[in-house]
């Protein structure tokens, strides 16, 4: 047996070789649960990381594993139809951390499970695609010091669906946020962009503070458990169009020298805990609170220009 092992551990090794002197790239097909020379994530990760170029890995099956993505650039993670991954920490361990790598792309897989359920940290870029990621014990996505796209799909039943640390730059389009405790936090300078829809959560939908800044352009914040919006501690959102209504602690909230800008076509009504727009007493500012929220209750003054 051990000499099968080790046959097919210089038949890839080979592979790989040719694939790296010729092209300076590799695909690898991992069938987890199944049969074959790649049965896990983590293996073919382990066979690449010599590998300078491009590299893509395909996923079928249901893998149950906690994957380490350290100093890999270029890498892509296709799931084949109905590939998922699975913690096995027992909620130790987070399932996807992506340490100082460029451009990493997760693409459509259900990930469930651990501590966070996907990390983007050390000053690397991540692309995660299509995918349903649930389960965390705390973050469904965290981002440290990082960028990442969050384009399509749907994160839920996490504490808090996304959350932006530390002059992370995140940009999320076209994803359901839901069903989760917070929906995303952006805090400690950094940067949000958004169009997606955060609904359903059971505190609040959207949460700035500590210098954040977002712009929500068209997103539609909707039926949270506390307010739609949170903005406290010298953060700005800024509200291109969009949607805030329904929300059980009241709309939008501002506290502690934050800002908001709402543009036109926006509409912020019918929250039913509260005001539909509420400026605390210290510094705050509502640019257009007055007009732009289609007949919304507010206690905010308009700001003068100086």
């Amino acid at each position: 047996m051990s000499g099968i092992k080790a046959g097919v551990s210089l038949c890839l090794s080979l592979v790989l070789l040719m694939a790296a002197s010729s092209a300076r790239a590799a695909t690898l097909d991992v069938n987890c649960g199944g049969k074959g020379p790649l049965t896990s994530i983590g293996a073919a990760l382990k066979a690449l990381q010599y590998v300078p170029g491009p590299s893509t890995i395909n996923v079928s099956g249901a893998c149950h594993e906690n994957v380490v993505i350290q100093s890999m650039d270029r890498l892509t993670l296709n799931a084949m139809p109905g590939a998922s991954l699975t913690d096995v920490s027992a909620g130790a361990l987070d399932v996807i951390d992506i340490f100082d790598s460029r451009d990493v792309a997760i693409n459509n897989f259900s990930i469930s499970g651990g501590v966070e359920t996907v990390t983007c940290q050390d000053r690397s870029l991540c692309r995660l695609n299509g995918n349903t990621i649930q389960g965390a014990n705390s973050d469904g996505v965290g981002v440290y010091f990082s960028q990442t796209d969050v384009n399509g799909g749907v994160v839920r039943n996490n504490p808090v669906g996304l959350q932006l640390y530390n002059g992370s730059e995140v940009k999320v389009q076209g994803v359901t946020v839901q069903n989760n405790g917070n929906g995303i936090i952006v805090r400690t300078h950094s940067f949000l962009t958004t169009d997606s829809t955060i609904s359903q959560n059971s505190s609040t939908g959207l949460f700035a503070h500590f210098n954040a800044t977002v712009h929500c352009l068209g997103c539609t914040i909707s039926g949270n458990g506390d307010h739609g919006v949170i903005i406290r501690r010298n953060s700005t959102v800024r509200f291109a169009g969009g949607t805030v209504t329904g929300n059980v602690g009241g709309g939008v909230l501002l506290t502690e020298e934050s800002s908001t800008y709402f543009g036109a076509g926006g509409n912020v009504t019918a929250n039913p805990g509260g005001l539909d727009v509420a400026c605390g007493a210290s510094a705050t500012s509502a640019k257009f609170a007055t007009v732009n929220i289609n007949g919304g209750s507010t206690n905010c003054v308009e700001p003068v220009d100086p």
